[in-house]
């Protein structure tokens, strides 16, 4: 990483360090950076980001024991050390514990233990804004050929993955949905709202709710980082993008230590793969036209893809005459969606045909009562059908 070249730490430094610690009298591990020697204690957590910590080399720092202070104040930046430290330049009488994936065969060190540290000094930086900055700027400059002039503002630099239909630009203090992965420069992903990437990296969890966001980019809303709201800024709805941006949007000097969840050292830029849905879909599979996106089309479309609620059928000639919002139907030809699940007028609802075979046999009220109120995903062409606009030669459906 870019910094000043400096021989030893100096007070107020920023240092870079992997490490693991063991009980002296037993020789039992506590405490890894490692994730192959995590793996090997049976303590990996996939959540766990394991990356050599990073932290300010200060005399008072007091999350760190002094007898490591005084080990790494001696060592230079790519020296390998191993450190034996009396319980009293360790945790004291008190002891400590650990967790989050950096424990090892023992979680806790007993009060009047010695330990011994073996660690490896990797960096020592004279100003970690500086450095942090360049390092977002290299590799925006290297892996996307983005120069200071493609900023999305100072050190947040954004590049398009996909677009849609869609030629909109979003706002500042607009309103939008969106899919995210949230990852780190490394390619460590430690976030997203999307299910099958959750499962794919081992953080999915059953807590979680994997569904689009809503967020607005005025700024006022603080779920997530600022950097995260700039970039979506000036995206295009449709648009996939990947952004990174430096910790003076994200986190700062602040560690983040939640308790099973990825830990963020401070100083660390933010990586975010953004998708924002078009208000009404695009006709995509990734986004699907709502009922009110298929109203105000103006122009029969073939092969997309829409989404809604079924809410009934139609029994007659026409949507307007022979609506029917019932899950106790009659007919097996067709079926409305809705955007809402009790709508009780034609102009809300969209007439889709069944075709005979499987798609009928899966989606017909008649044989699938259960799925009644139920919002669900269907490809087809858009035409006049039923005395408005509707899908007909449906090939596809997902029930959500």
């Amino acid at each position: 990483m870019p910094g000043n070249v400096i021989r030893h730490p100096q007070e107020g430094n920023w240092i870079r360090v992997n490490y693991t610690g063991r009980i002296l009298n037993t020789g039992n591990i506590f405490v890894t950076r490692d994730s192959a020697t995590a793996q090997l204690q049976g303590t990996f957590q996939y959540y766990t980001h394991y990356v050599p910590e990073y932290f300010q080399f200060k005399s008072d720092n007091g999350s760190v024991p002094s007898g490591m202070l005084y080990a790494l104040g001696e060592m230079n930046a790519g020296d390998v050390v191993r450190a034996y430290i009396p319980y009293g330049l360790a945790y004291g009488t008190s002891g400590t514990s650990f967790g989050s994936g950096y424990e090892g065969q023992v979680a806790s060190v007993p009060g009047s233990t010695p330990i011994i540290m073996d660690m490896e000094l990797l960096e020592i930086v004279a100003d970690p804004v500086i450095a942090e900055n360049e390092l977002v700027q290299d590799f925006a400059y290297n892996e996307w050929g983005k120069t200071i002039e493609d900023t999305v503002r100072a050190n947040i630099y954004r590049r398009t993955l996909s677009l849609g239909k869609d030629t909109a630009t979003v706002k500042a203090d607009t309103t939008v949905s969106v899919y995210y992965v949230g990852r780190f420069m490394d390619g460590f992903v430690f976030d997203t709202n999307i299910e099958d990437t959750a499962r794919k990296y081992n953080i999915y969890s059953s807590s979680n709710r994997y569904d689009s966001i809503t967020v607005n980019t005025g700024g006022t809303d603080t779920t997530y980082v600022k950097g995260f709201y700039h970039a979506i800024v000036g995206m295009k709805f449709g648009e996939t993008a990947q952004t990174v941006f430096t910790s003076a949007y994200g986190y700062g000097s602040t560690l983040q230590s939640p308790e099973n969840e990825t830990w963020i050292n401070p100083y660390t830029p933010l990586m975010f793969t953004i998708m924002v849905i078009p208000p009404n879909g695009d006709g995509t599979a990734y986004h699907p036209y709502s009922i009110k996106g298929v109203k105000a089309l103006t122009k029969d479309e073939d092969d997309v893809w829409i989404t809604g609620y079924v809410v009934g059928a139609v029994d007659g000639a026409s949507v307007e005459t022979g609506a029917v919002y019932s899950d106790t139907v009659k007919v097996k030809t067709n079926i409305l969606l809705s955007d809402i699940r009790t709508p009780d007028d034609a102009s809300r609802v969209v007439a889709v045909e069944l075709p005979e075979g499987t798609i009928r046999d899966k989606l017909n009220l008649v044989d699938n009562e259960a799925i009644y109120r139920k919002k669900i995903v269907v490809r087809g062409n858009i035409r006049q059908y039923l005395g408005q606009t509707g899908l007909v030669d449906v090939t596809q459906y997902v029930k959500k």
